[in-house]
């Protein structure tokens, strides 16, 4: 049987939705390496995007969308939206079987018509969604440093509840619905117009950009475009009838508390990132508060799973019964990626190892924060 026809793709607006289109009904695809997604990341953030494709039949069996960066002498294509880009999984047809072979064929016409990459970068990836295994990782792969916690949903709240001190966190949510009730009174509110989203979006910036800066940590949202990104991508959403992307905001005597961004797959829900105001009403913990509202209503819906998306913290554990591996896959094109690649092994081994303790990566963090942060 002939492998089937490879290629590569600059594009762009309804070309993009176009392509992801003839993927047909039982396309899988992680929230992130959607058409929407790599739209408005190519028309805000970096315009070196370019998909790479495997068809079978004259038909897309396989998307790929990456962007190009810089790391010194070193040209990486890495998932389009880098850091930002949570829980990856290539868009696939789950009707197609994949072979090693036709990924080596795509990646020699991805360096053919690129040579200017050293390397293919793809990290915190998934091995499977939505009843899909992940057919890069027959590729080499690692296992990333941070797994990805989540909620088993069988749609009950009572049974999510019950796995993990169901007293303490009903207490606590009683205790807190009062404190707001008694500030002014509280609403969680869904964004549904652009407006909202705007709204939403640039309270969670300012304070996403306080905490950062108090952390010592670097503030992805600040290069150009990537703001703007955002704020176009759900704005546009907001116009769909089942939103891939969603914004939900606790607001408290008139002002927004906390702000959460959600994506969805077709059974799985993802939390993108959540901020929380630092004023008279933090130690109430609104972020706690949204956080349970939303998974309750999670529950009476057809999704199956609701992941905290990447990362380990205190309050994903208080919730989760599922840990997730991601995994990382680089290919090296070129001798200088030959390199590179080396350097990222290494380094993706020491970071794994400081994240294993949890003394060692306590210390890391609070070095951090005295270093570089201003608190």
């Amino acid at each position: 049987m002939s492998l089937p026809l490879i290629q590569t793709m600059i594009l762009g607006g309804t070309e993009a939705q176009a392509t992801w289109e003839g993927l047909g009904d039982d396309v899988v695809c992680g929230p992130s390496q959607s058409a929407q997604w790599f739209s408005y990341w190519q028309a805000n953030a970096n315009t070196d995007c370019l998909v790479a494709a495997l068809y079978a039949a004259g038909k897309p069996v396989l998307l790929l969308p990456l962007e190009v960066v810089k790391r010194g002498p070193v040209r990486i294509a890495i998932y389009v939206g880098g850091p930002h880009a949570n829980c990856n999984f290539p868009a696939i047809s789950r009707s197609h079987q994949f072979g090693r072979d036709e990924f080596a064929k795509l990646f020699d016409e991805l360096h053919r018509a690129r040579p200017d990459i050293d390397i293919v970068s793809l990290s915190r990836q998934l091995d499977e969604l939505d009843g899909a295994g992940n057919p890069l990782l027959q590729l080499p792969s690692r296992e990333n440093a941070n797994v990805s916690l989540a909620i088993t949903l069988d749609r009950s709240f009572e049974t999510v509840l019950g796995r993990n001190n169901a007293k303490r966190k009903k207490k606590k949510h009683r205790q807190n619905t009062r404190r707001f009730e008694e500030a002014g009174g509280y609403r969680i509110v869904t964004a549904t117009t652009p407006s909202e989203t705007e709204a939403m979006l640039t309270k969670y910036f300012i304070w996403k950009a306080d905490r950062l800066a108090k952390a010592g940590i670097k503030n992805t949202y600040e290069p150009a475009g990537i703001k703007r990104f955002f704020h176009q991508l759900f704005a546009a959403e907001t116009a769909m009838t089942a939103p891939r992307f969603q914004l939900k905001a606790l607001e408290v005597a008139g002002q927004y508390r906390a702000v959460l961004g959600k994506s969805r797959a077709r059974h799985q829900t993802f939390i993108d990132f959540i901020g929380i105001s630092d004023d008279e009403l933090s130690s109430a913990s609104p972020g706690e508060f949204l956080f349970f509202e939303d998974i309750q209503d999670s529950c009476v819906t057809d999704l199956g799973i609701y992941s905290f998306g990447v990362g380990d913290e205190p309050y994903k554990r208080s919730w989760c019964d599922i840990e997730v591996p991601t995994h990382d896959t680089n290919v090296s094109l070129t001798a200088r990626g030959r390199m590179y690649g080396s350097y990222l092994a290494g380094r993706e081994q020491l970071v794994r190892t400081i994240k294993q303790n949890d003394m060692v990566w306590g210390h890391v963090k609070k070095a951090r924060s005295r270093l570089f942060g201003r608190a």
